[in-house]
């Protein structure tokens, strides 16, 4: 039963954790959010996000959603020695998901879903072995 919890607090709890930063940020920001029309598969109209889509040098927006580069010169600091490491990947990643044909359903597919749960499963798998260790370092302290 501990196990049980265990896991599914490590599933659960970061989509709460998500979920309720989220909405507090939506209760305290007086900006007007920017809609999105989506095509493809999600064909999504007239959801509105919490950001606006102005450019500010202050704070990220979906500007720097849908300008990266804006983004990279006004936002980030801490990274950008490393930029021509992580670029290839990062590039590579949106490129990826753009092929698909339908860029926000494969984001929410692979970024969401299925990314999510491999780190899931590793991170349990994880535990499970370290539960066992632990199980088999007691026993040999009985015995031994």
């Amino acid at each position: 039963m501990k196990k049980l919890s265990v896991y599914l607090s490590i599933l659960f709890l970061p989509f709460l954790f998500m979920i309720m930063i989220n909405e507090w940020t939506r209760l305290n920001t007086n900006e007007a959010g920017y809609t999105r029309q989506w095509k493809g598969v999600l064909d999504i109209q007239g959801i509105t996000a919490i950001n606006s889509v102005k450019k500010s040098k202050d704070q990220c927006t979906w500007i720097c959603h849908n300008d990266t580069n804006y983004c990279k010169e006004n936002h980030v600091k801490l990274a950008t020695p490393y930029f021509d490491k992580i670029d290839p990947i990062y590039f590579g990643i949106i490129n990826s998901l753009r092929e698909t044909g339908d860029y926000g359903l494969a984001n929410i597919i692979f970024l969401v879903i299925i990314f999510p749960l491999i780190m899931y499963f590793s991170l349990v798998k994880s535990i499970s072995l370290e539960f066992k260790i632990r199980k088999l370092k007691r026993g040999e302290r009985k015995n031994g």
